[in-house]
């Protein structure tokens, strides 16, 4: 069973987030739950009507699935009060969801608008994969082609694909597990790959995973050109507290990663 919570303040963004969800739970048995926060500063009439906007959404919702999405997907609701960030963190915490699905504003706004406060505090302080869905993002309903996994070999990327392989398990789906180095690689930076792509080869047979160096020092250029070129669908990451990952989330690295060319981001953490 595959648990997602998705956070819904009744956004475009976060109903896109939400069908982003429906699609990747639809093909294996999946509880996906809704999730809105109460202000605790806002009155109880204001806070009820939360909740009955969030079980009509969910009545509506429902009313369009199909034969595979009701077999599959168990849909809740859920009312929480107080700010998201905290709420869900503290759901990550306590119950361990296999992933919290967000959405986030679509490209053309300032970085504190696309990224949002909410959402970035989540990916730092979440301990379960975070995936931030950008506004006018969409996922195949029997495919989810291509995935870039960057990666710097460590132990925690092991578990990271780990997780990202039970998510895609029903899709038709190549991953490239690709390593950025500003240099090119060395004897050890080739070792590891290779460790890495024979323990993938015994482990996940059934999965076709491409693994690969991309080498230059203008990081964001080489990243969006492989982007393009690979049609990525998907960039998939492990959150460390340090080194490359930690540069790309930085603001003006993250709106080329998730606004400028509408790819969802998926961050796992150590």
């Amino acid at each position: 069973m595959v648990r997602l919570f998705v956070p819904i303040n009744y956004s475009d963004y976060s109903v896109n987030a939400l069908n982003y969800a429906i699609k990747l739970g639809q093909k294996i048995p999946s509880t996906i739950t809704l999730v809105t926060c109460k202000d605790p500063v806002t009155d109880k009439r204001d806070n009820g009507l939360k909740e009955t906007k969030l079980d009509e959404l969910k009545a509506s919702v429902e009313s369009g699935f199909t034969a595979q999405q009701k077999q599959n997907i168990n849909l809740l609701t859920r009312s929480e009060t107080g700010y998201p960030e905290d709420i869900l963190v503290d759901i990550s915490i306590k119950e361990e969801p296999d992933a919290i699905i967000m959405g986030t504003r679509s490209k053309g706004e300032t970085i504190k608008e696309l990224l949002g406060s909410i959402t970035s505090d989540v990916i730092k302080n979440a301990k379960v994969p975070v995936l931030a869905v950008p506004a006018d993002s969409t996922v195949d309903i029997d495919r989810l082609s291509n995935i870039l996994f960057v990666t710097d070999f460590g132990d925690s990327d092991y578990r990271s694909l780990h997780k990202l392989i039970r998510l895609i398990t029903p899709f038709q789906t190549q991953i490239f597990a690709t390593h950025f180095k500003a240099s090119q690689p060395d004897k050890w930076d080739k070792k590891r790959l290779e460790e890495m792509r024979l323990y993938c080869k015994q482990t996940y047979r059934n999965y076709n995973i491409c693994f690969d160096f991309i080498t230059g020092e203008d990081f964001i250029s080489d990243l969006d050109a492989f982007i393009e070129s690979s049609k990525i669908d998907l960039i998939a990451m492990t959150r460390h507290k340090r080194n490359m990952i930690s540069k790309l989330l930085h603001p003006s690295i993250t709106r080329k990663m998730l606004f400028h060319t509408d790819i969802p981001l998926l961050v796992f953490h150590e």
